[in-house]
């Protein structure tokens, strides 16, 4: 499914089709003298502006797939956290080690130690805001488990019976979290790299083809009069341009 702004730039895009057959349809009256509004131009332009596109829609499912996998595998990650603190109180590993992880675990699970109590700023009655502790990036996600394993790891009564407790199963299993995760940055790339070209080709001051449609419209204005049925049927195709 695409997004709200993927359809939304489809549709300025067909925009762009229906502007260029009404100007195509006003015959030699039609005859700007800035090159890039030509009809002839107007349809590179179109033909550039679908090749982008078509460049974000490829490097989209790759993207997709990627972070389905990387979903996968981190949905493992909290319930298997909270497995491994229940070992380390259960194997009676040091105080001070299972208080450690307690604190790693909850960074995992994005909670707080104690309940925060309201506060208000006295100058306007607002509650302070509070930096947040849920921490659940993937690569902060990624390394507090990291530290649970090195942790396990320097204990020598960490021994547990389950299979995938064990330190060399942890590690299998951290390797997996890096992986997945990398995956996912190397697919977001190609998305990156297509969305700015596009972006560059719809935007551009001028140049770009929200600019260079909307001054089409102008165009035709300044050759019929603002009150004339031509310069109606192209004033209603919207084209809308913001910064990049």
């Amino acid at each position: 499914m695409k997004s709200t702004t993927e359809s939304g730039i489809n549709t300025y895009v067909n925009n762009l089709v229906r502007l260029i057959v009404v100007c195509s349809s006003f015959g030699d009256l039609y005859n700007p003298a800035v090159q890039r509004l030509t009809i002839e131009a107007l349809k590179e332009l179109l033909a550039q502006v679908r090749n982008v596109i078509n460049d974000v829609d490829h490097a989209m499912p790759p993207l997709t797939v990627a972070k389905g996998a990387r979903q996968e595998v981190f949905a493992r990650l909290k319930p298997l956290a909270t497995r491994i603190r229940a070992a380390a109180i259960t194997l009676k590993l040091p105080e001070s080690v299972v208080v450690h992880i307690e604190e790693i675990v909850r960074k995992i699970r994005g909670k707080r130690k104690h309940t925060l109590k309201s506060e208000y700023n006295n100058s306007n009655g607002e509650p302070k805001k509070h930096i947040s502790v849920a921490q659940l990036s993937f690569a902060e996600q990624i390394e507090h488990f990291s530290q649970i394993v090195k942790l396990v790891a320097g204990q020598p009564e960490y021994i547990p019976e389950e299979a995938d407790l064990k330190v060399d199963a942890l590690n299998v299993y951290l390797d997996e979290l890096w992986t997945v995760n990398k995956a996912v940055i190397a697919a977001e790339r190609p998305l990156v790299v297509a969305r700015n070209a596009r972006n560059i080709l719809l935007y551009a001051p001028e140049t770009g083809m929200m600019d260079t449609a909307i001054a089409v419209k102008e165009y035709v204005k300044s050759i019929f009069g603002a009150k004339s049925h031509y310069y109606k049927e192209v004033s209603h195709i919207k084209f809308e341009n913001k910064k990049i």
